[in-house]
């Protein structure tokens, strides 16, 4: 590696190709338009963030935006989790490029089609779809429920001393939501018996 392509105080990405022109690929502009891509959520806490690798050694974010380590076991599941990984960032990508309402569409079918396949469908950010099809912080429901549940968190305190990461129901914040007749519930997480600052909103269908 050339000198050019050393990391510096300015250049703490590969800034460079061989004989000085900026690598299109992996130069800072190519690494900050990345870095513009808002996260795609992977419906489970965690975030893949287009550019992040060249800042923070890994892509994969949680909702508080720290950096996830993410290691795949087994050649099959590594090609299998890249080619869908691959095709989904390729359709989120597209999607950011066509607008916010292009993203909040994509999600939404992504949602409804996580709640199909599991029961279930969580969101985990203000900015997150809920399966209903509406942004977190455009659902007067969803907003209140996880803003209640930011508030109840430091109450939450002491609750599963030393057994890692837990998710607290919250019984008294949720019920059926009329807009899009779905049971809605939140959680605060706690590791060791510390809230995280971590809340997780929860689309179900009725029973």
């Amino acid at each position: 590696m050339s000198e050019l392509n050393m990391p510096s105080e300015k250049n703490p990405w590969n800034l460079t190709v061989p004989g000085g022109s900026e690598d299109p690929l992996h130069g800072p502009a190519a690494v900050n338009r990345a870095l513009a891509i808002p996260p795609m959520p992977d419906g489970n806490g965690r975030y893949y963030q287009p550019g992040a690798f060249y800042e923070r050694g890994t892509p994969w974010m949680d909702a508080n935006d720290e950096p996830i380590h993410v290691i795949f076991i087994g050649a099959a599941q590594s090609t299998s989790a890249v080619m869908r990984q691959t095709r989904d960032l390729s359709e989120w990508i597209g999607a950011a490029h066509a607008g916010e309402d292009a993203l909040t569409a994509l999600e939404a079918r992504r949602q409804q089609e996580r709640l199909a396949r599991n029961g279930v469908a969580y969101a985990f950010k203000d900015s997150d779809v809920c399966a209903g099809g509406k942004r977190i912080d455009g659902c007067e429901t969803a907003g209140s429920m996880m803003a209640s549940a930011r508030e109840a968190a430091p109450r939450m305190t002491r609750q599963h001393p030393g057994e890692g990461e837990v998710w607290n129901m919250l019984a008294w914040i949720g019920g059926n939501c009329g807009a899009c007749a779905l049971n809605c519930s939140v959680d605060v997480q706690t590791k060791d018996g510390e809230p995280t600052g971590i809340v997780r909103f929860t689309n179900a269908r009725p029973e």
